[in-house]
């Protein structure tokens, strides 16, 4: 069990997938910036948001790639350092859901960090009437590379949104990774609190000399 935090934690995460697919609209809405008229992402762009999640402090960095093929060899370098990251498609596009087995998952595998929590999101939820994947191929695909799965709508609905982020903050802290910084961050305490008290022994002895 993961002790509470008193400062911030960073939780690097990113969100990749096709252009198009509405990742910097899933980011608006979080952040309650949405726009209807979102152009398409160039190169990458960072926002965070600070949640409090069952008593820690997280700050969520988020960091929104672009999907066009030729900002592909850039955006491997927001892969690493990353801890969560969010796989987007379109249910309305067939296409979109293949790119994230045919390309998305295996780049940011290639290049990010061991224990990284994968996560899919379903954006356009609000189109389910025009949906071009069969849900139970999509729930298969989750099961095989161990991510949680969230049908989202970036148009209509904020509440599933902030939901996913708050579930996946709570993957964050029972993760490996988490505790590894939580170490860290332990035994930085614990030498800085070593060197106040050797100041203090070095001091008294100038004092008694």
């Amino acid at each position: 069990m993961s002790e509470v935090s008193q400062d911030p934690i960073s939780c690097k995460t990113i969100l990749v997938g096709d252009s198009g697919v509405g990742k910097t609209s899933i980011i608006g809405r979080y952040l309650n910036k949405f726009n209807e008229n979102q152009q398409a992402t160039i190169g990458a762009s960072f926002s965070n948001k600070l949640e409090n999640i069952d008593g820690n402090e997280i700050l969520f960095e988020i960091w929104d790639t672009a999907g066009q093929e030729r900002y592909r060899s850039v955006n491997t370098l927001f892969y690493q350092d990353a801890y969560i990251c969010i796989l987007v498609y379109d249910i309305t596009s067939k296409k979109s859901f293949e790119s994230l087995s045919n390309y998305w998952y295996d780049a940011v595998k290639e290049h990010g960090n061991n224990g990284l929590i994968f996560h899919v999101a379903g954006n356009k939820n609000d189109l389910y009437e025009n949906e071009d994947v069969d849900r139970k191929v999509v729930e298969d695909y989750c099961n095989d590379i161990n991510a949680g799965l969230n049908f989202v709508s970036a148009t209509e609905n904020s509440t599933c949104i902030d939901d996913m982020f708050q579930s996946l903050g709570r993957k964050f802290i029972q993760s490996d990774i988490y505790e590894n910084i939580m170490a860290s961050k332990r035994m930085s305490q614990k030498l800085s609190l070593k060197d106040v008290k050797n100041n203090e022994k070095i001091k008294k002895k100038k004092k008694f000399c």
